[in-house]
C-alpha cells in the first residue's frame, strides 16, 4: 500500500508541476500578447504635426469658435484650428503666442 500512496504522491506531484508551469506558459503569452498590442497601437498612432505656435506670455486665454474659453500657460503648443482666427490674431499682436 505504501508503493501506491508513493505512485499517488508522484502523479499530484506530476500534475502540480504540470500545471504550474501552463500557468507560467499563459502569462508568459499574455504579457507578450499585452507588449504586441502596446507595439501596434503605437504605430498606428499618427505623430503629432507641429502648427508652429506656441505660448511664449505666462498665459494665454483663446476663445473656441463655439464661444467657450481655454487658458494655456508658458510653453503649450497652440492648434491654431482649435480657436477662432480672431482670438489667434489677438494673441498674436499683443506678444502672448509666437510662431515657435
Amino acid at each position: 500500500m505504501t508503493a501506491e500512496q508513493t505512485a499517488e504522491q508522484k502523479a499530484a506531484a506530476a500534475k502540480a508541476a504540470e500545471e504550474q508551469a501552463a500557468a507560467e506558459q499563459a502569462k508568459k503569452d499574455a504579457e507578450a500578447k499585452a507588449a504586441a498590442e502596446a507595439k501596434a497601437k503605437a504605430a498606428q498612432k499618427p505623430a503629432a504635426k507641429p502648427n508652429g505656435l506656441k505660448v511664449v506670455g505666462a498665459a494665454v486665454v483663446l476663445r473656441a469658435d463655439d464661444g467657450s474659453e481655454r487658458y494655456l500657460y508658458r510653453g503649450a503648443t497652440v492648434d491654431a484650428a482649435a480657436f477662432s482666427k480672431d482670438s489667434i490674431k489677438h494673441a498674436i499682436a499683443v506678444g502672448l503666442i509666437a510662431k515657435a
